[in-house]
């Protein structure tokens, strides 16, 4: 499932290596992928997720930070929505994955205090 997404995808990882957002089905829920440089220009990108999240039944949600290779403010701001999103239906987010500069920036402006952190194994 990826209703309304557009990638621009090589054929070896379905990925290019421009900033993108992905939403889709997982075993927990749902699952939001990061890859890249993802920032301000991706602001739009967040929208699709937040709807797609808004129809769906009360789910958890996994932000997979293991491809993000830079994060900004925007996207500290969208982890914030998302979790008061998901929390209001008496669900969990979760961060997983996120290294180096991404998880330096996410405990720096204290989102691992309000949203789990974990390894990627763990989820």
């Amino acid at each position: 499932m990826n209703p309304g997404f557009q990638t621009v995808a090589d054929d070896a990882t379905g990925w290019d290596n421009a900033g993108q957002i992905r939403c889709e089905p997982a075993w927990s829920g749902y699952r939001v992928v990061l890859v890249g440089e993802v920032d301000l220009t991706l602001a739009a990108e967040w929208e699709p997720v937040f709807v797609v999240l808004a129809d769906a039944a009360p789910s958890d949600v996994t932000v997979d930070l293991s491809a993000a290779t830079f994060i900004d403010s925007s996207v500290l701001g969208a982890f914030v929505r998302l979790h008061r999103t998901v929390s209001a239906r008496a669900r969990e987010v979760t961060l997983t994955g996120a290294s180096g500069p991404v998880a330096r920036t996410i405990s720096l402006a204290g989102i691992d205090r309000v949203i789990p952190m974990v390894p990627l194994r763990e989820t």
